[in-house]
């Protein structure tokens, strides 16, 4: 029993022993060595131990966009500084060789371990350092951390491990970000003008805007489309947008945009609040809003009958000065907006005239 314990130990020992051979006696680099796999493991074929005498630095973009690459490099300096090589691997992210460094190739420690990079050939020093250049592709989920891992030797390339010396990069930590909106909203509003809801946005910016489906739901969860609005594509400049959804029963609705750029890419922008259409039972004139305003204000009516209706805006000494609303009506709730950019402040009268129905309200412009 204990010889075989012992022609086992030797069996192993030969076994290592070889495993070492090998991995000084050939050229090309191994996986599976950074502090991805813990900190016991390295160059241990060239030496145990890291030594702080190898400077390792990974230099590159410490924030990304998601699904964005970037080109990193890898520097290795001090040690006998005849050659180098490298490990690189990540956790998120992938690595791969750069079209610029044709000494690097990408394997994996077993299948499923995932893929590393390190040299096929040491890379000679011709100065104080090497340097070793790859690619970093950002994982698809935003708002995490990714780290690159890395060691890097300096050997003296005569066959043996005596003097080869090689030690561990910093951790390289990396931010992913979620990409910003190819289009910037700064307002979105409706308006009920009785049976019909008409929507305005502008938006601040625009990149590769294809357009706006507008969307309606009267079901919580169940969108329909209810129509589309061209983009304007590319602006660095406020865009305004209107669409009137018309014809619609009583009832509660929300609204969203679903906004598509050119290569397909989509974003919901929700209206605030749900919109309301209603049948009224009296007819009624509501007070201006803002009040007082500059240079528009908004009046509300609501028509219980259908018939002609007619708003018109009168100044103090009782004169007209625009016709506002002179059309038949359907009965429901409606909007009217006044521009007063062309006349001076002051009070202001407007007063509706539907059947037996009269009213009139004061408002007041200040500019």
């Amino acid at each position: 029993m204990k010889i075989s314990k012992t022609i086992y130990s030797i069996l192993f020992f030969i076994f290592l022993t070889a495993l070492y051979i090998n991995l000084v006696a050939f050229d090309d680099g191994i996986v599976g060595f950074t502090k991805k796999n813990g900190s016991k493991v390295g160059c241990v074929c060239h030496d145990f131990s890291p030594d702080v005498r190898v400077t390792v630095v990974i230099n590159g973009p410490s924030t990304l966009f998601v699904n964005d690459t970037a080109v990193y490099t890898l520097r290795v300096s001090g040690g006998p500084a005849i050659e180098a090589g490298c490990n690189i691997a990540t956790n998120l992210g992938n690595v791969y060789p750069s079209y610029l460094d044709t000494l690097l190739r990408r394997d994996e420690s077993f299948p499923g371990s995932g893929f590393e990079l390190t040299h096929k050939d040491p890379r000679a020093f011709a100065g104080p350092f090497v340097e070793f250049t790859f690619k970093y592709a950002a994982p698809s989920t935003p708002n995490v951390t990714d780290t690159i891992y890395a060691n890097g030797n300096s050997v003296n390339h005569d066959g043996t491990s005596d003097n080869d010396r090689w030690n561990y990069a910093e951790n390289f930590i990396i931010s992913i970000i979620d990409r910003p909106l190819p289009v910037e909203l700064s307002s979105f509003t409706s308006y009920v003008t009785g049976n019909n809801v008409e929507l305005k946005w502008t938006t601040s910016s625009e990149l590769n805007n294809a357009g706006f489906d507008i969307e309606r739901s009267d079901i919580p969860g169940i969108w329909q489309k209810a129509g589309f609005k061209e983009g304007y594509g590319n602006s660095g400049t406020p865009v305004n947008y209107t669409f009137t959804d018309r014809n619609l029963s009583p009832g509660k609705y929300f609204y969203r945009l679903k906004q598509t750029d050119i290569n397909g890419n989509f974003a919901y922008f929700n209206l605030d609040g749900e919109v309301t259409i209603t049948i009224p039972v009296e007819f009624k004139l509501s007070q201006n809003y803002p009040n007082p305003f500059n240079p528009s204000t908004k009046i509300s009516y609501e028509i219980a009958n259908a018939g002609l209706v007619r708003i018109n805006v009168y100044d103090i000494t009782g004169k007209k000065i625009t016709e506002l609303v002179n059309k038949v009506q359907s009965p429901g709730s409606y909007s009217i907006e006044f521009n007063g950019s062309s006349y001076s402040s002051g009070a202001y009268f407007y007063k509706i005239e539907t059947g037996d129905f009269k009213e009139i309200k004061k408002m007041f412009l200040l500019k």
